[in-house]
């Protein structure tokens, strides 16, 4: 095919499946989770350099970026990475993605120079303080880069060019934290400091990126693909948007009903929550081009019910972790000021792990093509957010808009699986699970009323009784015998061939 050729596990066996799905969770999720674990590592950077307002206004800004982005790709990246599977013929691959990437770029250079021209109308209305539209314009002019960063990442990881998407990923996230070290202690930079880093690590990963993908370049031949794909885009473009919307929906509430401190607070425990996240980013990473490369096969379900099964287990045995060792992880990542965010720790963990799992039983809305089906899921989502935060801070304070936002998350998980399962039927086994998921909401709900209560060794041994309960019952009633069976007679012969 021209020298291009693109892996697929659709033809391997259900062991070997697994063993692909893994290693691409490591490559492709392994440098993805790096990337995102820069933000971490630049975190108690941040904590310390800025006051927590100030940090509040810094995370704000880094959201907002995301939101436009996601906002000019509009779907755009669902849409590619669902049709170049449905052609075989290298020319035709190239004119889906050149026609999509065109589009893309051409409504960034028509809007964004008005909206830097707008800047100031703009921060008039955030209402943030001064030099706000100086901070706009950054953010607008780094769009174009993180466009074709995001492209450029999806088209590699579709592909599955381990390589170059390992050393986009990765490299992107070291720039990033260099810069920021180089501006924080030797410069001495402020908030638009941090964005003007942004903006240069992306400008150098954009270009780089174009020259990775430069075989899937053509000059289009017209936009007849491009109007193919835009029903399949359009509701994703929604769903993006508002899947980035919740964050700063999140920040805006939490900062109108609490104060400036609180945002900053909520700021630092949903950094903290990135823990889980990227655990969560490496198997997505990898989830959608393997879920999608073998949706044709026979056995495609025995394969999505393993998946499913053993990452439920994973995902809440790594929340319950995450919470053991909360409170050390905001002293070490940011400082004793910032140790009230760890109420929001917890629930932001679960509320992602809930997330994650219904991504593997909402596969039917894709492989269906209804992608405008996830526009309910989230319009349920957001609903849920603004009703539940407002009916619990009053109650709980900080705490309750995290809860809040879990409440918001198992409701968009449950409506989306029921549709995917009506427009794309699959013999889910979906008892296990919930019951694991349900049970690790119990122990998380337990532990914080019990720290709020009795203190912090309340707290921590709740959850790790609660980490062995998890393990027995997912023992019991996530696994059926012939699993059961098979892992005790893995065990065994393991241990002959070792004695």
């Amino acid at each position: 095919m021209n020298g291009i050729e693109v892996k697929s596990p659709a033809h391997l066996s259900q062991g070997r499946r697994l063993s692909f799905l893994m290693k691409d969770s490591i490559l492709y999720g392994g440098a993805a989770a790096f990337s995102k674990a820069t933000a971490l590592l630049t975190f108690p950077i941040l904590t310390r350099h800025f006051s927590v307002e100030e940090y509040g206004i810094v995370d704000l800004f880094l959201v907002l970026s995301t939101l436009l982005t996601t906002a000019y790709i509009f779907g755009q990246d669902s849409a590619v990475a669902r049709y170049i599977y449905e052609y075989e013929n290298v020319d035709e691959r190239r004119q889906i993605i050149s026609q999509s990437l065109f589009f893309q770029l051409g409504c960034l250079i028509f809007s964004v120079p008005i909206f830097i021209w707008a800047a100031d109308y703009f921060s008039k209305i955030a209402g943030l303080g001064d030099n706000v539209d100086t901070l706009l314009i950054t953010v607008f002019l780094q769009l174009p880069f993180l466009l074709l960063v995001s492209f450029a990442q999806g088209l590699l990881k579709w592909t599955f060019k381990r390589k170059e998407y390992f050393i986009m990923s990765l490299g992107y996230g070291v720039l990033q934290g260099l810069l920021l070290v180089v501006g924080v202690f030797v410069l001495d930079i402020g908030i638009h400091g941090v964005l003007i880093v942004n903006l240069i690590a992306s400008a150098i990963f954009g270009a780089l990126g174009v020259y990775y993908i430069r075989q899937w370049l053509t000059y289009p031949t017209g936009f007849s693909r491009l109007r193919e794909m835009f029903p399949f885009a359009i509701p994703y473009g929604i769903i993006g948007i508002l899947g980035a919307v919740t964050p700063i929906l999140e920040r805006y509430l939490t900062r109108e009903l609490l104060g400036p401190e609180e945002l900053g607070l909520y700021a630092a425990g949903s950094r903290i929550a990135l823990l889980m996240g990227l655990l969560v980013g490496a198997f997505q990473t990898a989830w959608g081009p393997f879920s999608l490369a073998i949706h044709k096969q026979d056995d495609a379900i025995e394969t999505y019910n393993r998946v499913l099964k053993a990452f439920s287990l994973g995902i809440c045995i790594a929340v319950l972790l995450l919470g053991i060792v909360a409170q050390q992880a905001i002293q070490v990542l940011a400082t004793d000021r910032y140790i009230g965010s760890m109420v929001v720790i917890l629930p932001i963990a679960m509320a992602i792990a809930v997330q994650a799992t219904s991504w593997i039983t909402e596969v039917g809305i894709g492989l269906s093509k209804r992608s405008s089906l996830n526009i309910i899921g989230f319009l349920v989502a957001t609903g849920t957010t603004i009703v539940s935060v407002n009916i619990l801070v009053p109650y709980l304070g900080l705490v309750g808009v995290a809860l809040g936002v879990l409440v918001s998350y198992v409701a968009r998980a449950f409506v989306l699986s029921i549709l995917a399962q009506r427009v794309y039927p699959l013999s889910w086994q979906y008892r296990g699970v919930i019951a694991v998921h349900a049970l690790t909401m119990l122990v998380c709900s337990t532990a914080l009323w019990m720290g709020s209560t009795f203190g912090q060794y309340s707290y921590t041994s709740t959850l790790m009784i609660g980490l062995i309960t998890i393990i027995v019952a997912s023992w019991l009633i996530l696994l059926n015998n012939t699993e059961r069976k098979s892992i005790i007679m893995l065990t065994r012969n393991t241990y002959k061939k070792k004695f």
